[in-house]
């Protein structure tokens, strides 16, 4: 059995049409659900009543930590390819069905045999998406099978390009394949492969905020892309992550090591490497490193939800006394860069959940003061009871794009739990020995989906600044190749992002391709510019300027970047 776990703020389905002859009677109109656990069920060969009290075990484990008793059971193929016969699936769903009911859950199951239509919106603390896969029995002795190795010819034909085919002109993967930005190959199923121009634009947005941590007293950190799993048992990840983890052994012994999923328990081997004192909090450490995550393919989708990802990661350690301001200088961060992208955004704080770590009182102030530093910034937050993660309160920022869609995005989360379970510790004014807070923060959250809804925002029409071209020169004949060759030198000795267009071809048919693949500016030269020294300019939008400095133009430009780098 797979299983695809998702915590969601609500879920919307409606069933449309039988997709297989035992599909069960069910009516069509729309089911609205909300603050429920969705659980997309794929049910396999060999799935049993065993199977089905492995999974209500676990599920009540899951429901202790989190308080979480409604749940949806939501048939959903697409997650194996070893599916069980329609009847005995159906037959191990009703199962589900009664023993979560008598564990004490309130549940509700989706039709089976239905094609569904549905949107989600899945919340944002650390445990609202996960995979579990459920095999019954003890594991069975491997049987060696000697394979016959592939023919070259055989290699080769894996080495095909995922095409993206049937979606939408507006979808990120479009445009992003239109562009020349990235590509996702079948052997690396759902990690990108960064062409030149998309680098670009993930290193200009990372090297945006990496300047203003800079100024903001960051310091800044590379840790260990492999661990031993001791790392997030200890953390308590291990427990909620393995069926996400990417693991394997190193030599001979039986020591599993893990990709790591996450920065924090990472960041804080860094944290224990020296004594600390109050007078270096807060300490503000930024990461970003890449990071690896199992997703199941029926959920991957381009850049949105990918194996391989980099967050502009963040950790602060505080003491208690320097939380409240710590959460307004993050607050005007946030504020910060969602102007730059011109995106709106409203905040969500989730409180204290029924089963938590540290006091009433503890978790009373923290929340209090996540409440009130959002609303000394004019930002009245909507409440989310009994939502916060077990270690402590959080707020969520939701951004609205052009299109008027809701992404979350940005979190900022008080910790009091992995200071305790690592034992973490600094030297007070009085001499003695204290446990600090941790905020964890991210204001993009994955580099790859923040991307990915730029794209999307724009319709790929970049700011000047973050356009990984920002200057197409177009020679207006062979003639002038040479001209405009020098002034693409030019360009590029101001540190201006350019290409020239040398190749044959009429003018027009040059300046569709630019305006095609978005570039801001043509620079067009012909007899009179070579003639003058001059350039002229053909705006994105289709503005035209003649008789143009160069200098004066670079300057614009780079004006343009000042703003925001």
């Amino acid at each position: 059995m797979k299983i695809l776990q998702m915590h969601a703020d609500f879920i919307e389905y409606r069933p449309v049409r039988k997709e297989i002859a035992d599909a069960e009677d069910s009516r069509t109109e729309p089911v609205m659900m909300q603050d429920v656990l969705v659980l997309f069920t794929a049910v396999e060969e060999g799935d049993d009543k065993e199977t089905v009290q492995m999974f209500v075990q676990e599920l009540r484990s899951f429901s202790e930590k989190t308080g979480i008793k409604r749940i949806l059971i939501y048939p959903f193929a697409h997650l194996s390819q070893n599916l069980a016969a329609p009847r005995d699936a159906l037959f191990i769903l009703k199962e589900m069905e009664e023993e979560a009911r008598k564990t004490g859950f309130e549940v509700t199951r989706a039709p089976f045999g239905w094609n569904k239509e549905f949107q989600i919106k899945v919340k944002g603390h650390p445990l609202a998406e996960m995979s579990r896969s459920y095999v019954k029995g003890e594991k069975k002795q491997a049987r060696v099978v000697r394979k016959k190795e592939p023919t070259q010819k055989e290699l080769l034909s894996r080495m095909r390009k995922v095409e993206h085919t049937g979606l939408p002109e507006t979808d990120h993967r479009v445009i992003g394949e239109r562009l020349d930005l990235f590509s996702f190959y079948e052997p690396s199923p759902s990690m990108p492969y960064w062409h030149d121009k998309g680098l670009t634009i993930r290193n200009i947005l990372i090297e945006t905020i990496r300047k203003e941590l800079k100024r903001r007293g960051y310091i800044e950190i590379s840790t260990a892309l492999l661990a031993n799993v001791d790392l997030w048992k200890l953390s308590g990840h291990y427990e909620h992550y393995k069926e996400n983890m990417f693991l394997t052994s190193l030599g001979n012994d039986e020591e599993v090591f893990g990709l790591k999923p996450m920065n924090c328990p990472s960041t804080i081997l860094y944290y224990m490497s020296r004594r600390w004192s109050y007078r270096d909090l807060p300490l503000r450490i930024a990461d970003f490193d890449m990071l690896f995550r199992k997703e199941l393919s029926g959920v991957v989708s381009g850049l949105f939800r990918v194996k391989s990802f980099t967050q502009d990661d963040a950790h602060i350690f505080c003491t208690e006394e320097q939380v409240e301001n710590e959460l307004k200088e993050l607050i005007d961060l946030v504020d910060y860069f969602y102007k730059i992208f011109s995106l709106d955004y409203s905040a969500k704080v989730s409180t204290m959940p029924e089963e938590h770590l540290g006091t009433e009182e503890q978790w009373e102030r923290a929340t209090n003061v996540l409440i009130n530093s959002l609303r000394e910034k004019g930002i009245e937050p909507v409440i989310k009871e009994k939502e916060g993660a077990f270690y402590g309160p959080k707020i969520d920022f939701d951004v609205r794009d052009s299109m008027g869609r809701e992404w979350q995005c940005a979190t900022i989360q008080l910790d009091y739990q992995l200071p305790e379970r690592f034992e973490l510790k600094y030297i007070g004014k009085d001499g003695q020995e204290h446990r600090p807070v941790i905020i964890h923060r991210v204001i993009y959250g994955s580099i790859e989906r923040f991307l990915g809804i730029l794209l999307e925002h724009y319709q790929g029409k970049l700011p000047v600044w973050l356009s990984p071209v920002q200057v197409s020169v177009i020679p207006v004949s062979e003639r002038y190749n040479d001209y405009a060759r020098k002034i693409y030198e030019r360009l590029l000795s101001k540190n201006v992002r350019a290409e020239v267009l040398l190749e044959q071809g009429t003018l027009n048919s040059k300046i569709r391709d630019s305006q095609l693949k978005k570039i801001p500016f043509s620079v067009i030269v012909g007899a009179r510019e070579a003639e003058t020294g001059r350039i002229s300019v053909r705006e994105r939008g289709g503005r035209q300027r003649n008789d143009i400095d160069l200098d004066l133009f670079t300057e614009e430009i780079a004006e343009m970047e000042r703003k925001f780098m």
